[in-house]
């Protein structure tokens, strides 16, 4: 669900007329600090996208991306947040065009929509003569959890066995134990246990 929102936003942005204008559109680097600071200064203008938070209830999920919009003008902080007409796309260009682009889009079988944008603010960007704005944007959709374990290779059960644990509760470490072969209850044992044999 991720990657594909991720990889598909990323292409949204890459073949619109906004992507012509920049460097890169990519994932955000897996770098921090100065090292990400010099590939914000050098590959600007540019985009990156970067997986926020999910929220998940009941199989619903409200993923959200940040898409950093990256600036910068060999002309002055002016030219890199506004622009200059000459040189390369000013922050403030860059975050409306990202933003009418992105809202209302359909991405990674969801329709996203901005919900904030948020400027970054820090001294080794501004030395560095970087401007960075974020594009908050979030989508609502379902999550297709994977089976934990692949259902078609197990045999028929020939036992089902239950440990029923009432109020109050023994920890989940003592659970554990009671799931061993053979189980360990010298410390606790179940409220109450079900064992059937089922038939071949």
């Amino acid at each position: 669900m991720l990657a594909d929102a991720e990889n598909e936003l990323i292409s949204l942005i890459k073949s619109s007329p906004l992507g012509a204008k920049l460097r890169d559109v990519s994932s955000l680097p897996d770098l921090s600090g100065e090292s990400l600071v010099t590939k914000f200064a050098n590959d600007a203008p540019a985009i990156y996208l970067a997986a926020g938070s999910v929220q998940v209830v009941d199989r619903s999920a409200r993923p959200r991306f940040g898409v950093a919009c990256v600036a910068r003008n060999s002309r002055g902080h002016s030219a890199a947040r506004l622009g200059d007409g000459a040189g390369p796309i000013g922050l403030y260009e860059m975050i409306e065009s990202a933003a009418g682009l992105i809202d209302g889009a359909f991405a990674g079988g969801s329709t996203w929509r901005i919900t904030a944008i948020d400027f970054m603010a820090d001294e080794i960007l501004y030395k560095a003569g970087v401007y960075v704005g974020v594009v908050q944007i979030e989508t609502y959709g379902t999550v297709d959890l994977p089976a934990p374990v692949d259902e078609e290779a197990l045999d028929q059960f020939l036992t089902f066995h239950a440990d029923t644990d009432i109020p109050p509760h023994e920890t989940t470490a003592e659970h554990s134990k009671w799931l061993q072969e053979p189980p360990d209850q010298a410390a606790s044992k179940p409220d109450a246990e079900d064992q059937v044999w089922l038939g071949q």
